[in-house]
């Protein structure tokens, strides 16, 4: 089977202490002390201590292409040829050709040889790099030296291998998965962490789903590695806090997507029913207990360690949400046709629809036009225009910030009235 393969794209950027982060599309590695970048061109040069020189080509897939078994054993057995040709052309081959598995499922092929002159030894060293995918880089050092010893002294930097933005395939999907179960693993244990499948994770007794942060992933690689930090600290914080007993200052509500509560629900097959309340059709309000750094689904359960009902842990919910919050006076001031107005805060500031009553103010501000959106848990945008032109420019605006979010929420927009909000979709 014949692949067609596309040059990707490149970044550099500064990584760990003593290293550089070289991004070549959706290829991120961390590269030894000492290596510097010289053409942006491909191949890309960069020259290391003691005049060593790397190139790097990086390609992958023509688009909806699809990597199949078959397609990624051919592509394999055709760079193994390409590899041992070269290798045996540049001298003689003394690193046999080899391959292994890296971390995040990637296969790693490589082969050295070396040539000697009157007064040195030099060295070529091949590496080629298949992800699931598809996509391929090949990485090439030569320098003076012995091939088996620089062969080993970069090992090291293959096992930081990430292809960091995915295509949406089932492969890459498999990948991203255990990527961050490997994250998950080396603070939770390895028992800790399971795969049931590409994009979820069981996690202790609760489900963990990918699909949000790898969507942020492909959208924004260079922001993935960040965003996967902070999910990983929200998701080890949320089992060490588990086991903690809820208090009434940490309750907060919150609104969601109906699907994300009922997932919620589904994924302690029914061992606890989370308080919730409907808002509109595809929304609902449900009440979280708050950390400093991660929050939880509270339970009637929690309700009952408390010592409250469910309707007076929701009514508690909802007033330490209003003491959270600056009021809406201060907040929000008054828009007219054509301009849209933000609240960007924190996690909980999507949740200032549930303080229905709060908003009253600000409709008759507006002669009783009021349309919220709602693209992200940490924002909130609002109109003043409820005409089809007007409507559709804010849901246009909306479905932009949420596409460019890693905590996107809703494209639905919300009407204010007296009685209520109303779902415009």
């Amino acid at each position: 089977m014949r692949c067609l393969l596309l040059l990707a794209a490149f970044t550099l950027s500064t990584g760990l202490a003593g290293a550089a982060e070289i991004r070549l599309g959706s290829l991120s590695l961390d590269w030894p002390a000492g290596y510097t970048l010289k053409s942006t061109q491909s191949p890309f040069e960069l020259a290391g201590p003691g005049g060593i020189k790397a190139l790097v080509t990086v390609m992958r897939p023509k688009p909806g292409a699809t990597a199949t078994a078959e397609s990624l054993a051919g592509l394999q057995a055709s760079v193994e040829g390409l590899l041992a040709t070269s290798a045996a052309q540049a001298g003689r081959v003394v690193l046999p050709l080899g391959t292994q598995s890296l971390p995040d499922g990637t296969r790693l092929q490589f082969i050295g040889s070396e040539r000697s002159g009157l007064f040195q030894r030099s060295f070529l060293l091949q590496y080629a790099l298949l992800s699931r995918s598809g996509a391929l880089a090949l990485v090439t050092f030569e320098g003076s030296g012995e091939a088996v010893a620089e062969h080993d002294s970069l090992l090291g930097l293959f096992s930081t291998t990430q292809w960091v933005s995915s295509d949406g395939s089932p492969a890459e999907q498999a990948a991203f998965t255990e990527r961050v179960a490997s994250l998950l693993r080396a603070q939770l244990g390895e028992a800790a962490v399971h795969v049931t499948e590409p994009l979820t994770l069981k996690v202790g007794g609760t489900q963990a789903n990918l699909d949000r942060v790898n969507a942020f992933c492909r959208a924004n690689a260079a922001g993935c590695d960040a965003e996967l930090a902070r999910y990983v600290s929200a998701v080890v914080d949320m089992q060490k806090n588990a086991a903690l007993p809820p208090t009434r200052t940490a309750l907060r509500a919150v609104v969601r997507p109906t699907a994300f509560a009922d997932g919620a629900a589904g994924s302690l097959g029914g061992r606890s029913n989370f308080i919730r309340r409907p808002l509109v059709d595809g929304l609902v309000a449900l009440v979280m207990l708050d950390s400093p750094r991660s929050a939880r689904l509270v339970s009637e359960a929690d309700a009952q360690a408390l010592g409250l009902s469910v309707d007076d842990t929701y009514a508690e919910a909802l007033a330490q949400l209003r003491g959270q919050l600056s009021p809406m006076a201060k907040a929000a001031r008054p828009v007219v046709a054509g301009q849209v107005g933000a609240l960007e805060g924190d996690f909980y500031e999507s949740g200032r629809v549930l303080l229905h009553d709060d908003w009253a103010s600000l409709a008759r501000a507006q002669k009783g036009v009021l349309v919220v959106a709602l693209p992200a848990k940490n924002l909130l945008l609002y109109g003043a225009d409820d005409s089809p032109a007007g409507l559709q420019a804010l849901r246009l605006q909306a479905r932009d910030l949420a596409k460019r979010s890693p905590a996107p929420l809703t494209e639905l927009l919300l009407r204010w009235t007296p009685e209520g909000w109303q779902a415009l979709r």
